[in-house]
């Protein structure tokens, strides 16, 4: 099945960047209801099990599907880089209470309320701004506990992948964007063709796309809304660039902490995205002008490369620092020249 965007004039210009640390959390959510299907998050779901005995979802839990389609009012589409929690959760708390309820009642629908419990399925059903009051409660705890605590190092990756993504769109359009954004995603004769996805079409129709990078989202890609007539334009969420440095404790090898201090071997780790050093900053929890320090004698060892992007500069790692950071041999054929 391929679901299929069509651009017509103007949709280039009006496609942007945003990022949802309520979306985030809600696709925590999946990812902790159903384990065994989300192996890439097996070190987050070690990490989280003391404090997961702390988290009572009640309403939410019943609301967040394991499989298929949740109520689209619980995902709001985010409008912007600089989206907070509390932006995401006030859009929640902001949704007409007829559309709660026809959302809830749709989603009442697909449960089989032998497996709910009798007060959370009558109160799915019931009044439905105390329900949608309930949810924005419910969310707001489930963002402090689960995402709260990492949000500072996901966010400045998040930040990375804007950054990459938006430098393929300024030099390549939308073909040069949509040619590493994800396997199933194929831009053919001004459409975005997304395989895997329901078969139909979507006309941007001037609106534009938001296009929204994630941290638990991977592998899959998600869109909505997907209403032909609505005046919002659709967010398509994606898996952001280095999503392993969220998890992989062979980022930051003891040998490379030795040899290059711990200060500059946790830079450099974070160089395996292409940053800016205000954003290298944010993720690895130093002042910027510590950062720049470090880049800069990394730089001078051949470690990093900067290349100026208009008022940016990236650092990125070379060969040789994939080597290094790696554990492969200097010699082995996968290493490239830098």
């Amino acid at each position: 099945m391929t679901l299929v965007l069509r651009f017509g004039a103007g949709d280039a210009a009006r496609c942007r960047f945003a990022v949802s640390p309520l979306q985030e959390t809600m696709s925590a959510l999946l990812v902790l209801n159903a384990p065994s299907r989300h192996a890439w998050y097996l070190p987050w779901l070690r990490d989280i099990q003391d404090v997961v005995a702390e988290l009572h979802l009640g309403l939410l839990g019943v609301a967040v599907p394991v499989r298929g389609h949740g109520p689209d009012f619980l995902w709001p589409s985010p409008t912007s880089p600089l989206t907070t929690i509390e932006d995401d959760l006030a859009q929640v708390q902001a949704t007409e209470p007829d559309v709660v309820a026809t959302e809830l009642a749709e989603h009442a629908r697909r449960l089989d309320p032998r497996t709910v419990p009798v007060h959370l399925y009558r109160a799915l059903t019931g009044d439905p701004v105390d329900a949608r009051d309930k949810l924005v409660a419910h969310q707001r705890e489930a963002w402090r506990i689960l995402i709260a605590p990492l949000w500072d190092r996901i966010r400045g990756l998040l930040d990375a992948d804007i950054t990459t993504r938006a430098r393929q769109l300024a030099d390549g359009g939308l073909e040069g964007l949509f040619a590493n954004l994800h396997r199933r995603a194929k831009w053919e004769s001004d459409a975005l063709r997304l395989i895997g996805l329901r078969r139909g079409g979507i006309d941007l129709r001037g609106r534009g796309l938001i296009l929204v990078p994630t941290a638990f989202g991977w592998p899959k890609l998600g869109i909505g809304p997907t209403s032909a007539t609505s005046d919002t334009p659709p967010a398509l969420s994606y898996p952001m660039l280095g999503a392993a440095r969220l998890w992989d404790p062979g980022a930051r090898s003891p040998a490379i902490a030795r040899l290059l201090g711990a200060g500059r071997a946790v830079v450099l780790a974070e160089t395996l995205v292409p940053s800016t050093t205000s954003g290298l900053a944010r993720r690895v929890g130093l002042a910027p002008a510590t950062v720049s320090q470090h880049l800069a004698v990394l730089r001078d060892a051949g470690l990093v490369t900067a290349e100026r992007r208009g008022r940016e500069v990236l650092y990125r790692q070379t060969a040789l620092a994939a080597a290094l950071t790696s554990g492969m041999r200097l010699d082995s054929p996968a290493v490239g020249p830098s």
